[in-house]
């Protein structure tokens, strides 16, 4: 086997797991499929291009659609577009059921009624966002690690049912 065969079939591969997010990505900020189906094969076109010198896919094919959008944007509107008031402009959060799943994460974590209490974010933010474990964080608070467990299971469960008000059926659905 060559390895041009072997290149042709990790693309495949990488097509087939990506292309969905990038187009619900990308149509949740166009709104017109004809413009999204050309802006997902550009980012493709570009990511085969470069596919020996990419580490992560998903990370590298995000970041590329975020500038063949402002490209698009700038086609169509103008050079002045910023690409940072696209993506946080809140008319293009939410177009024909697509969301974009930054703004439902940062609003679940905003949320405080997720939480419970202020106790209950600090000891989310100590596990989730900076790795302690449950017998750190539990010291850190003064709490044992299976009040830690305990509280822990309870604001996943909050987040959860947060996540599923949205339409976020499945939690694959937002990574």
């Amino acid at each position: 086997m060559n390895s041009l065969d072997q290149k042709t079939r990790e693309f495949t591969e990488v097509y087939s797991d990506y292309y969905p997010i990038v187009y619900c990505t990308v149509y949740s900020k166009i709104g017109n499929p004809d413009d999204t189906h050309d802006i997902c094969q550009e980012v493709f076109i570009r990511f085969y291009e470069k596919f020996d010198e990419v580490q992560t896919p998903r990370k590298w094919l995000l970041g590329t659609l975020r500038y063949v959008v402002l490209e698009h944007f700038r086609k169509k509107g103008g050079t002045d577009t910023d690409i940072d008031e696209v993506y946080n402009d809140v008319n293009l959060m939410f177009v024909n059921g697509f969301r974009d799943t930054r703004i439902i994460i940062e609003e679940a974590l905003e949320d405080m009624e997720n939480f419970g209490n202020e106790r209950n974010k600090l000891l989310f933010d100590l596990i989730a966002l900076y790795n302690f474990t449950y017998r750190e964080a539990g010291r850190q608070l003064g709490m044992t690690e299976r009040q830690v467990r305990y509280q822990y299971s309870i604001v996943m469960r909050r987040l959860i049912e947060y996540f599923k008000m949205k339409g976020v059926a499945d939690l694959e659905d937002l990574l």
